[in-house]
């Protein structure tokens, strides 16, 4: 039983984002099974062989920018059709909506309002690419006040890698300052604030409401330092760490594999898995969650 919470179908209906840059700065084209049919029914077909069970889907709104030499697309997943396949297809499929927090596809608050309406209940945002400010802005706080109000989930998306005009976009330090702010608003950190690794494992053990998903970035560089955090429980990062492929992105065969090849220890693996992610997007009480992962 796995959740991953960095999983999203690259289907027509959500754009063309992850088919650009999968040709582009990415590895993933060709070698996931979903981009020479990309439909649900592949793309569950294709989890269900490395055996994942859900999938969240930050797929994101914001207009493209330029980072470094890397010139990324604009994000336009719809948000309903979001909502839809959620709806359609609950417990194999968590819809996350994609806000815009630079407010130039939208409104950001008018938005997440109408998508909490919808039935969303995780909201994703790359403030780093718009409105190009660090997560601790206070023009953000309206969003996360939002989030508290409607008791939302929170994906920031955190990586200095692209994440931001500099890298010190992807520095622990503004996670840090917004997880004190807010301290009821449950934060999951997308790509865990690579290259931050250690600073972002101290983050996670010092807020009760900071989640940590290094997902692909696990493979690249500090990771031994999260095999030692997760199985020496050092700063709680075993009940901090959850499970994520960043699929469709890069070759999901060659991510399991290299996952489960690291030492972790097996009593580690449940809360990895699927237990922290239940808690972190607050699922531990819905039915068919609850029938899907018994405790």
């Amino acid at each position: 039983m796995i959740i991953d919470v960095r999983c999203r179908p690259p289907i027509p209906e959500l754009g063309s984002y992850f088919l650009e840059t999968c040709q582009g700065i990415h590895h993933g084209y060709g070698a996931n099974k979903v981009f020479d049919n990309p439909t649900m029914e592949t793309f569950f077909e294709e989890l269900g062989e490395y055996g994942i069970t859900t999938a969240a889907a930050p797929y994101g709104n914001n207009p493209g920018t330029r980072i470094g030499r890397h010139v990324l697309p604009s994000r336009t997943a719809s948000n309903d059709v979001m909502a839809e396949l959620q709806r359609k297809y609950w417990g194999r499929f968590i819809g996350v909506m994609g806000i815009d927090a630079g407010n130039v596809f939208h409104s950001a608050l008018i938005e997440i309002e109408r998508c909490y309406q919808l039935g969303l209940q995780v909201v994703f945002i790359e403030p780093g690419r718009s409105p190009g400010c660090n997560l601790d802005d206070r023009q953000l706080y309206p969003i996360y006040e939002k989030c508290v109000e409607l008791d939302l989930t929170l994906i920031p998306q955190t990586t200095g890698n692209l994440g931001g005009k500099n890298i010190d976009y992807g520095n622990p330090r503004h996670l840090d300052q917004v997880a004190t702010d807010f301290p009821e608003l449950r934060i999951i950190a997308g790509h865990a604030c690579y290259p931050y690794g250690r600073q972002a494992i101290v983050v996670g053990g010092r807020h009760e409401n900071v989640y940590l998903s290094p997902d692909e970035t696990l493979a690249r560089l500090g990771t031994e330092d999260w095999v030692k955090a997760v199985n020496m429980n050092l700063h709680d990062c075993q009940n901090k760490f959850l499970f994520g492929s960043a699929y469709p992105c890069h070759p999901m065969k060659r991510y399991m594999e290299a996952f489960f090849e690291l030492p972790w220890k097996p009593e580690a693996l449940p809360k990895m898995m699927y237990k922290n992610a239940l808690r972190a997007l607050k699922l531990e009480d819905d039915p068919v969650f609850k029938e899907m992962y018994p405790s």
